[in-house]
């Protein structure tokens, strides 16, 4: 795909990662518009080809694989996790078992994920640091809303569906990524972490190159087409990228739909992945635009990732909605 300079805006964006201490650890800034690649830029010495964590943006992928495996007929949103998951902390208890796929999607599940007497007690960090199995550790935090009922965003939630996915596939989560989604995508390099039990991290830490990323949101843009081919329903799309739940809250502004982040009430509307420490998946359909920022989110001190999706929404989203 081409790449060439065409519009104001990400010129602006660029001058400004490189003038604003606040996103000097960006990494990558990439623009395309109606399928094209039209904007390009590597910081800080990263390359095209290099592999970066793409943090919570994993999520949306995992979301990809569960509406792939809803068009097999092997799962479906309201399956109840507890039909796959042989969980002690789940099977014994009646409220639990009524969790479903659909809850974990939505970060409705109910299950505590953040603080406790101001310590991150429940959150995937911490029952790993305890040394747990990271699904039952998660399964394990007991239930602070009826499953369904409020949004909360939770790291160890969104890991249960690696193991709902190999349950559900009869295969780890990136044996089928690589079969039906990186492999249709012309995705070659990944590296996908597995936590100490075996299953591959659902909450975070793929990591891929920025112009596979970009690739995500093209499958999106195009409802699930890839150069003619199939590789996840439409519905699921809409449905993926509507909002779901009005009352989504940190990290993100706006609403949240199946493991994606909706700004529906902006102008034009969008839909977004968003990761730690600037990792952005921008889709903004009325434009037949897709914008994708990657950052050092170690290097980002204080971490205000935040900042690169702003300059997305506000200097290169408007500059085509102009054009």
């Amino acid at each position: 795909m081409a790449v060439v300079d065409v519009n104001e805006g990400c010129q602006v964006a660029d001058a400004r990662i490189r003038a604003h201490p606040g996103l000097a650890a960006t990494s990558s800034l990439l623009v395309a518009h109606r399928g094209e690649v039209v904007f390009e830029r590597y910081y800080r010495g990263c390359k095209a080809g290099d592999l970066h964590s793409i943090h919570s943006v994993t999520k949306s992928v995992v979301s990809t694989l569960i509406g792939i495996l809803e068009a097999d007929e092997l799962i479906s949103l309201e399956t109840p996790i507890a039909s796959l998951l042989d969980i002690p902390a789940l099977q014994a208890d009646a409220a639990k078992r009524t969790i479903t796929v659909r809850h974990l999607l939505t970060m409705s599940s109910g299950l505590d994920g953040g603080l406790i007497d101001g310590d991150q007690h429940w959150d995937i960090a911490e029952v790993a640091r305890r040394g747990e199995p990271w699904v039952g550790g998660a399964l394990q935090a007991p239930l602070v809303a009826e499953p369904g009922q409020v949004f909360s965003y939770n790291n160890g939630a969104a890991h249960v569906l690696s193991a709902v996915i190999a349950a559900a596939a009869g295969r780890p989560a990136e044996d089928l990524a690589a079969e039906r989604l990186f492999t249709p995508l012309g995705i070659e390099r990944w590296h996908w972490p597995l936590d100490p039990q075996g299953l591959h991290r659902g909450a975070g830490d793929l990591q891929l190159a920025a112009r596979d990323l970009l690739k995500l949101g093209l499958l999106y843009l195009g409802a699930g087409a890839w150069e003619g081919t199939r590789v996840i329903a439409e519905t699921y799309i809409r449905t993926a990228t509507s909002s779901l739940r009005w009352d989504a809250g940190a990290p993100e502004p706006g609403s949240y739909g199946l493991l994606w982040w909706v700004a529906d009430r902006a102008t034009p509307a969008m839909f977004f992945a968003a990761g730690h420490g600037g990792q952005y998946v921008i889709v903004v359909p009325e434009l037949d635009v897709v914008v994708v920022t990657m950052a050092d989110a170690e290097a980002m001190r204080p971490p205000r990732g935040w900042l690169l999706r702003r300059l997305a929404m506000e200097t290169i989203v408007p500059a085509f909605a102009a054009a």
